[in-house]
């Protein structure tokens, strides 16, 4: 783990610099890996598409060439002689003719012409003229070919043994529609490659076919292929495919020619493509090296600039956590390591004059306390004068007199006492009792007051002296004295967490200027029991419980309502254990 703050700069800024670097770099590389593999895919399928182009026009030219022979009447009518007759120069006249049909385009390799019957066939040729003994199969293999299509095909030659063929095949009748035999005219194998498909070739290529209508390859770079389907050379389903496509690291190309349907494929490894970016990868490796050193020494620099007032701080805090607040840290810099060291400054100013104060106060303390010793002498001697009187009216059987002096004991003695913060609310009430009893005895009983405190509130914990305010200025601002008809209510009870405590009067109301007025005033209350009055009442709810406590007023022609909600607390809350 990092202690050092120097070291975590200069971690977090070779951090950033390598990943930038690392990310544009590795963005740079294979965006130019996708843009080589683009052009050189695009460019290669566009010399294909016209080599595709050149073969398509070629068969064509093969495909006229086949047509005009199969009706040419010369043939047909040597051929018809020949079948009936057998007589040779019927054969040397179609050879004739075939050899005139043959070049009349380039690339056909020979047109000869197979009569079913008979087995055999006239060629084009100069050797053999004739093929005799064809097999069956080759007839019933011709039989079956033109009657799906007549386009180019791969077939196995009967005039040349164990050669193959793309073939172009039409069959002749005769008048009567009966079949006189079949024209075909075929390219050789090898010329469609060096012809078409070595001017595609380059050293990137590893696979290159041509396939016919029926997907059997023609001729390919590998001479094994030829008279294979797809499925044996290669898992892609390409004979679908118009364009090319990457899978598995090998860049597949396909395209058909639209007359002839024959299909011409490649293969290219896509390492091959981007064989030419080795070069590319040392300069960037370059880079990002000239890149590193950079940032480690832009790196030192900063982190002596952002660190070097940061250490002198430091020493300043360590020597000043020893005891010594005379030192001050010199401020170097504009910035917000200079603002954090004058504030610094600023700090321990203050601290020593908060210690000054603080001794002071210390003193004045000490002073307070011995006077309040001295001032402890008045209010025992109140309570012992006050019972002693009390005690004497019981004896002279001043009973009533003898309980209002009690009850005015105990409220004095819970007015005055500061010993404990809290109470619970049956205390409060008991006091609150006390209070009533002296008010009622001193306005002879010009009022009622009805308690309805459930049992659940009575065990909740409060502050001292709450509900004694709230009656007291009922007495003296709401209720009505002099008619005698006043009623106060006093209710308590706990509802989801809250306990909810409500002083009620039937007395002339207050107006919202004077609620206001009454919340807002801090001037001690003297007139009363005490300087506790209802600001001091809703201030230390606020003190204690926050938002979760306070007190409202709800006051009308009716009467006042004075609500205080607080947490209900069932235990003596710590501040009252401590007092």
């Amino acid at each position: 783990m990092l202690k050092s703050i120097r070291a975590k700069i200069l971690l977090a800024i070779l951090t950033v610099t390598m990943f930038t670097a690392c990310s544009l770099t590795g963005v740079f590389y294979f965006r130019a890996a996708g843009m080589i593999e683009e052009n050189y895919s695009g460019i290669l399928y566009g010399r294909m598409q016209q080599t595709i182009k050149e073969l398509d026009e070629s068969l064509k030219e093969i495909y006229y060439v086949n047509t005009r022979t199969a009706w040419d009447t010369d043939i047909r009518n040597n051929a018809k002689d020949y079948s009936c007759t057998e007589n040779e120069n019927s054969l040397e006249n179609m050879a004739g003719l075939l050899r005139e049909h043959s070049r009349e385009y380039k690339d056909i390799n020979s047109l000869y012409f197979v009569f079913p019957d008979k087995k055999m066939a006239v060629t084009s040729e100069e050797f053999p003229v004739s093929k005799q003994g064809i097999s069956g199969e080759h007839i019933e293999e011709l039989e079956k070919i033109q009657e799906l299509d007549s386009f180019p095909v791969l077939v196995e030659s009967p005039i040349h043994e164990g050669g193959s063929f793309l073939s172009v095949i039409q069959k002749v009748e005769d008048d009567n529609g009966e079949i006189l035999g079949y024209v075909v005219a075929d390219i050789r194998e090898r010329a469609i490659y060096y012809e078409y498909l070595e001017a595609v070739n380059d050293e990137k290529i590893t696979r290159i076919v041509l396939v016919d209508r029926n997907d059997e390859i023609v001729t390919s770079g590998d001479y094994s292929d030829i008279g294979k389907t797809f499925p044996e050379i290669t898992d892609q389903n390409v004979p679908k495919m118009e364009g090319y496509a990457e899978k598995n690291g090998v860049i597949s190309f396909f395209s058909r020619g639209s007359f002839s349907d024959c299909g011409l494929y490649l293969e290219v490894p896509k390492k091959e493509v981007l064989s030419g970016l080795s070069r590319m990868r040392l300069f960037l490796i370059g880079i990002f090296g000239a890149v590193f050193v950079a940032a480690v020494l832009l790196a030192l620099w900063l982190s002596r600039v952002v660190c070097g007032p940061l250490r002198s701080m430091t020493g300043t805090v360590e020597k000043v956590g020893e005891g010594d607040l005379s030192l001050r840290t010199e401020v170097t810099t504009a910035d917000e390591i200079g603002t954090l060291g004058k504030e610094f400054n600023h700090m321990l100013d203050y601290i020593e004059a908060l210690i000054a104060q603080v001794i002071e106060e210390e003193q004045q303390k000490k002073d307070a306390e011995l006077e309040a010793l001295q001032y402890q002498i008045t209010p025992h001697f109140m309570y012992n004068t006050l019972n002693s009187i009390k005690f004497a009216a019981f004896l002279k059987g001043e009973k009533e007199l003898a309980g209002l002096i009690g009850d005015f004991v105990e409220l004095l003695q819970a007015s005055i006492n500061k010993k404990g913060s809290f109470l619970s609310v049956a205390d409060e009430i008991h006091i609150l009792k006390n209070y009533i009893h002296l008010q009622d005895f001193r306005y002879q009983g010009s009022f009622q007051v009805k308690y309805e405190i459930s049992e659940e509130a009575y065990r909740c914990y409060i502050p001292r002296l709450i509900l004694q305010p709230l009656v007291e200025n009922a007495l003296l601002h709401g209720i009505d004295i002099k008619r005698q008809t006043g009623k106060i209510w006093i209710s308590g009870n706990v509802s989801e967490g809250k306990l909810i405590l409500i002083v009620k009067d039937n007395g002339r109301g207050m107006t919202k200027e004077q609620i206001r007025d009454l919340f807002n005033s801090h001037a001690k209350k003297t007139n009363g029991l005490s300087a506790v009055g209802i600001p001091n009442v809703k201030e230390r709810l606020e003190l204690y419980y926050g938002t979760q406590g306070g007190m409202e007023y709800v006051s009308s022609g009716n009467g006042t309502e004075v609500t205080v909600f607080l947490p209900a607390i069932y235990d003596m809350p710590e501040e009252g254990r401590k007092n």
